[in-house]
């Protein structure tokens, strides 16, 4: 065959008579000694694979699924171009014999793309095996919050001199110098030193504060290690599109175009997309996809560790309003008051992050969770200054008739403005996931209902029992938006369904939650065949 190594091909000539009897066309079922060496039809040439059984081209290319990777002249045969590969994992051809591997230079895509999907499963792999070491611990430090609480309200208090000034602290970088970052927020602005540096805390302060919150900053750190990774054929992918792009973005923008020619015009008018289409072309596999499915949903529980570590900032919040006053007890109260918006606007930011990731990826439920983490965070945010407004009414004594029916109004109107918000994400969703049916429509709106419509009515009721705090006083304990239940279940087995496929699929509480084959849906999208409790069926388990 023309193209492959001289050197590693056998002489037909020189075969025994054994030899001469195999096997070389299964389609056939011809002989070695059956092909017309003469012939000049492409499919009777032959391979010597790495092995050294021979096999004819129309054999190996069926063998292969050539005609899954090229487009096929139906009337001659012959391979026209390339095409998009099948989506599903694929494993490398072997000999249709020993079940060695496929060496041939002839079958060099195919052979590349099942190394590729190796890559990808092992990165599956290690981002699910990390994600799921991270569960338990958190449900432990979950367990725990309450005497975490006590701890970090027993902190002592700094001494007033080591505290910065307020020049200081205007220069202190905010949470929009971290947003720039490509991921969650570095454990670097949650630890001594920068508890220190960017949050204006006393040194002694700060190491007491790190002392209390250490193992939830351990498990952070980890998880943020998972929402970076990024494997090293993910890296290559994107230099190299990167390197062809600006090869044929350079091609169209020096040469020669006619104004007036139809076929030039997509190039004249929309340079940057026919340079992609060109690359992709070229490059001809999909983006890998695997690290980002586990890239959002460490995104996710770094949110909801950090919703921990706010509950905790609150508690020493709390705790300050009940000490005995001391000199710049305001400006100290203030730094933590900060602090805790500080973590609030980090979650509502890196919230836009994992949607970004979801929404590139073509992972829509994935991209609807991480919209209703950013309305959870919002609503945080809004829920705890308005409860330091309120707080600090209280401390001047101006909390009178017209400064509640202020914040009231505030609170209506924040209301409103989140049932929009919620509406909007819901035409997104829609929009993203066409219904081709009524069954399909009511499917979707149940899972909106379950997975977000519960937990933004929640909010809504949160907001009257803040208003009504607000006007009348009494006792209010905000509820924790941090779902302790879903942090425990959150890499266990539950009944959800695939981002992106509508698929159900099951869960079950049993370690560990990801293991068994993995394999690709139509879009990309990571999954692993695996049991469920005896007595029930195989069920697909999207990771």
């Amino acid at each position: 065959m023309c193209g492959e190594p001289c050197a590693d091909q056998k002489c037909i000539i020189c075969l025994t008579e054994d030899e001469q009897r195999d096997i070389v066309d299964f389609i056939m079922q011809r002989r070695l000694d059956e092909i017309d060496l003469s012939s000049s039809d492409l499919s009777d040439r032959l391979i010597t694979l790495s092995c050294g059984h021979l096999f004819t081209v129309e054999t190996l290319d069926g063998h292969c699924k050539m005609s899954e990777f090229y487009e096929v002249d139906p009337a001659t045969g012959s391979f026209l171009s390339t095409k998009a590969p099948p989506v599903n994992y694929q494993t490398p051809p072997t000999c249709p014999t020993c079940r060695g591997s496929i060496t041939a230079l002839r079958y060099g895509r195919i052979t590349k793309r099942a190394t590729l999907d190796i890559l990808e499963q092992n990165v599956a792999s290690t981002m699910s095996r990390a994600l799921d070491a991270c569960a338990p611990e958190l449900a432990v430090i979950t367990s725990d919050l309450d005497a975490l609480k006590e701890k970090a309200e027993k902190v002592p208090v700094g001494v007033p001199e080591e505290l910065d000034s307020d020049e200081d602290a205007a220069a202190r970088p905010d949470v929009h110098s971290f947003a720039l970052l490509s991921g969650p927020l570095p454990v670097d602005a949650l630890d001594t030193k920068g508890m220190h540096n960017f949050h204006g805390m006393s040194n002694d302060e700060a190491k007491a504060w790190n002392n209390v919150v250490r193992p939830v900053l351990q498990i952070y750190r980890r998880i943020v290690g998972i929402a970076c990774t990024r494997g090293a054929h993910v890296k290559a992918y994107e230099g190299a599109r990167s390197t062809l792009y600006r090869e044929a973005f350079q091609s169209i923008a020096t040469g020669p175009s006619d104004a007036n020619s139809p076929a030039d015009a997509p190039a004249i008018s929309q340079p940057e997309n026919v340079a992609l289409q060109m690359v992709d072309r070229l490059i001809g596999q999909p983006p890998p996809k695997a690290d980002v499915r586990f890239q959002v949903e460490a995104y996710f529980m770094s949110l909801e560790v950090r919703a921990l570590l706010a509950q905790l900032a609150q508690a020493r919040v709390e705790a300050l309003g009940k000490a005995e006053a001391i000199l710049e007890a305001e400006a100290h109260r203030a730094r933590w008051e900060a602090f805790v918006t500080f973590l609030y606007e980090a979650c509502g930011t890196d919230a836009k992050k994992a949607q970004k990731l979801a929404r590139d990826s073509r992972a829509t439920r994935q991209a609807a969770r991480a919209a209703l983490f950013g309305l959870r965070f919002d609503f945080e945010l809004f829920r705890w200054r308005t409860m330091c407004e309120r707080g600090e009414l209280v401390r001047r004594k101006e909390l009178e008739a017209a400064s509640r029916n202020a914040l009231s109004i505030k609170v209506k109107r924040y209301k409103i403005e989140m049932f929009k918000t919620y509406q909007e994400l819901q035409r997104d969703y829609k929009r993203e996931r066409p219904s081709k049916t009524m069954d399909d429509l009511k499917s979707e709106q149940r899972w909106l209902d379950e997975n977000c419509g519960t937990k933004v009515d929640a909010w809504q009721k949160e907001c009257n029992a803040l208003e009504e705090f607000i006007m009348k006083d009494g006792f209010y304990e905000p509820l924790s938006l941090q779902e302790r239940q879903e942090i425990v279940k959150a890499f266990e087995f539950c009944k959800q369904e695939s981002s992106s496929c509508r698929s159900t699929v099951a869960y079950r509480p049993s370690p560990p939650a990801h293991r068994g084959h993995f394999y690709n849906c139509e879009n990309g999208h990571t999954f692993v065949i695996t049991e469920v409790r005896p007595l029930t069926s195989i069920v697909v388990v999207y990771v």
